[in-house]
């Protein structure tokens, strides 16, 4: 190698070790303000640097000349960054294209390839300097040089192989090396200037945590790590009332610590010294010398020995007296706030149970008329009916006692649909409840089809009906009337919505249940309407009101009646081909040799002897009523249109057995009336009678001195089982 070879190598190492001195003076110092125009500036000293690089280089060998620009850009990329490095590489480029020669094109590329090389390595590396440096060193500098042997094909014909032949072995001996051994110099120079810096702002934090102890309004105090004081601030000695001298060398949970606390005081010293999980902030009070109470936000810092294991803790604290006071009496005020608080809310959840009760009771009454409105008209029409055919002076005698009895029939249907539908309404709010009798199925289908047959004929439709059981088999324990119910209103749905055709129904026996059905050749439901028309006051089409009567509440009823007896409903239909309406119900058979019970028929006069009655209505038909019930039962019947009448008759009359007595009169009324009785007659039996059959009015009746309740209408069933009850138990008594 000639003299000019070291030369170059000599100053190309001198101008290097300036770029650092770049680095160390003007980039790492003044990190506030690296402006925009602060990394240009420096990427011009930079470019300069490249420069004067280029002009002192080494002769390797006689044509092949080398500088180390590419080791300086790669190590600016990497420590400076972008805009600084970005600048150097526009000047050093600018340069080289000036300088000119076969080599030009491949100077250019070598100057861009290796500042880039180390921009994109700052950029997606960034966490480098920290994670084995020595190696990412390697990696870049081996990275940006091989990229610069790769820029020998921009040389012209052979002297690019021949480039590429002799810049191979110093690019492997020389440069990666020397972009190692810068890398590594000005990470020294960073990792200095970091512990500098740790070492100012360490200072500083002693500086301002001195300040602060020394502060008037900290409390601080050191101890051991036996909880002996060995350091207190003046603050710590004036709200104590202690000298220093008095406190050194002493326990301070035993002189500060109420006797109470110094357990539980000794318990949290512990964990702080064992440096177990700890709130760094906690309160509590300590004794001052004369005894005071004073209250303490302290916070505490673990002191360590050389060998790291606990020497004492250094506490904090601030005088938070007058806070507690404060707070001690607002918590008094708030109690009184909260009692006011209290009586509010109470006050409030009742106005909105109240509320509540009173849209829920706005709720049930609306369905409640809708539903007597759509649901009466069957019974209504077998009573109207047959009290118009009644008319007709050509009837036997048989047809006669037919029409009455189906009209009979109709009057307790109807009856028992008005109770059905308060049940209904009950359902919404989860008080419905199911009554179950022993029920005759086939005797069922055979009064739905003799009712419904003339209704079907006079519309041309044929009605077809199926049991699925022998008579001994259909008797079963369930509800009768929504049974009946349910029944009644698919059948009417089915006439109702059918133009001609053949309406079936009847039931069979699956599994543990039965299956009962209804099937029409009607008009169909949409298959997107099958669902809603088990809502409330929904039809298969809104349009279908004006044409077919209905509030559209048949089917809603039906479902909840099918849901109370343990069973479900579904349906199936084609629009055009008719309807099939299917629901189970439970299989609960009576054995056959026990009877259902059959309705009472006392045509003549029972054994219950002579007694006297007195009947109390403000109506003179019910009062009518009752006479004719009551005297071919062995009644002597006096009445009474008040409940003051009721009152003076009972005084005169000592010899009553059974009083009668409605409940609504005119004046003063049955319960009233029912209360002054029982002033001065505790033995005469008072039957409570009334036509509102709500719920809680049977409670009302026995409150008021009744014996029992009954609900009107009343017949002679309803009579005769008082009677039995009351008049024949105290003859067998007598």
């Amino acid at each position: 190698m000639t003299q000019s070879f070291l030369t170059g190598l000599l100053f190309n190492t001198a101008i290097l070790l300036s770029f650092s001195m770049l680095y160390d003076n003007f980039w790492i110092n003044y990190q506030k303000r690296r402006g925009v125009a602060a990394k240009i500036i420096i990427g011009t000293a930079i470019g300069l640097t490249g420069i004067i690089l280029m002009m002192v280089p080494w002769t390797f060998m006689p044509g092949l000349v080398f500088d180390t620009r590419s080791v300086m850009l790669t190590i600016s990329g990497l420590f400076f960054g972008a805009l600084p490095t970005f600048t150097a590489i526009a000047i050093d480029m600018a340069y080289r294209w000036w300088l000119g020669g076969d080599g030009v094109y491949m100077g250019m590329a070598v100057i861009f390839t290796s500042g880039i090389t180390g921009v994109l390595w700052h950029h997606f590396r960034p966490s480098w300097k920290y994670n084995n440096s020595l190696k990412e060193l390697i990696i870049v500098g081996s990275v940006s040089h091989l990229l610069m042997l790769g820029c020998t094909v921009l040389l012209p014909g052979e002297l690019s192989f021949y480039t590429l032949k002799a810049l191979a072995v110093p690019v492997l001996l020389i440069y990666i090396p020397a972009t190692v051994l810068l890398g590594k110099l000005m990470l020294r120079q960073y990792d200095n200037w970091q512990n500098k810096r740790a070492k100012e702002m360490l200072l500083e934090s002693e500086r301002r945590f001195t300040d602060t102890i020394r502060s008037a309004n900290i409390l601080s105090t050191i101890v051991d790590a036996e909880g002996r004081i060995s350091f207190c601030n003046s603050s710590f000695l004036n709200i104590t009332g202690y000298t220093f001298e008095e406190l050194e060398g002493k326990n301070w949970i035993d002189t500060f610590a109420q006797i109470e606390n110094q357990e539980r005081y000794q318990q949290i010293f512990g964990f702080m010294i064992e440096g177990k999980q700890f709130s760094d902030l906690f309160e509590h009070s300590i004794i001052s010398k004369s005894g005071d109470i004073k209250h303490i936000a302290w916070s505490y810092i673990l002191l360590r020995n050389e060998d790291g294991q606990p020497a004492g803790l250094s506490v904090l604290g601030v005088d938070i007296t007058q806070r507690v006071i404060y707070e001690q009496n607002l918590v008094r005020k708030n109690e009184i706030i909260k009692k006011r608080n209290s009586q509010l809310r109470k006050i409030n959840e009742e106005l909105k149970a109240a509320k509540e009760k009173a849209e829920e009771s706005d709720r049930l009454k609306s369905a409640f008329l809708a539903n007597m409105s759509h649901e009466i008209r069957t019974p209504m029409n077998g009573i109207l009916g047959f009290a118009e055919l009644l008319q007709d002076p050509r009837l036997t005698d048989k047809e006669a006692q037919e029409f009455i009895s189906l009209i009979r029939i109709s009057g307790k249907r109807m009856l028992n649909i008005i109770n059905d539908l308060i049940d209904i309404s009950k359902v919404e709010s989860g008080m419905a409840s199911v009554s179950t009798s022993a029920v005759e199925i086939n005797d069922q289908i055979d009064f739905l089809y003799n009712f419904f047959r003339p209704e079907a004929e006079s519309k041309g439709l044929e009605l077809q009906f199926h049991k699925g059981l022998m008579n001994a088999r259909s008797r079963i324990i369930t509800d009768k009337e929504k049974i009946f119910a349910i029944l009644t209103n698919l059948i009417k749905n089915a006439i109702k919505f059918s133009v001609s055709g053949i309406i079936e129904f009847g039931y069979s026996l699956k599994d543990e249940h039965l299956e009962f059905f209804v099937k029409d050749q009607g008009i169909g439901i949409p298959a997107e309407k099958q669902q809603a028309v088990f809502e409330r006051f929904v039809q298969a089409d809104n349009s279908l009101t004006s044409n077919y009567e209905g509030a559209g509440l048949g089917l809603s009823i039906s479902k909840a009646y099918v849901d109370m007896l343990g069973g479900n409903i579904r349906l199936s239909s084609r629009p055009g081909s008719g309807t099939s309406f299917c629901f189970t119900i439970p299989y609960t058979p009576i054995a056959a040799e026990e009877p259902i019970p059959a309705e009472q028929n006392r045509n003549a006069r029972s054994d219950y002897g002579t007694f006297n009655v007195l009947a109390a209505d403000d109506d003179t038909i019910s009062l009518k009523l009752l006479e004719k019930i009551l005297v071919p039962l062995g009644g002597k019947v006096i009445t009474a249109v008040s409940g003051a009448q009721a009152v003076e008759l009972c005084r005169k009359h000592h010899d009553l057995k059974i009083i009668f007595m409605d409940v609504r009169m005119s004046g003063t009324d049955g319960l009233t009336a029912t209360s002054e009785i029982r002033k001065f007659n505790r033995d005469v039996i008072i039957i409570a009678q009334t036509a509102n059959a709500l719920p809680g009015d049977r409670d009302a009746a026995l409150k008021a001195g009744c014996d029992d309740y009954v609900a009107k209408p009343l017949n002679k069933d309803k009579i005769t089982s008082v009677l039995d009850k009351f008049i024949r138990k105290s003859a067998k008594a007598g």
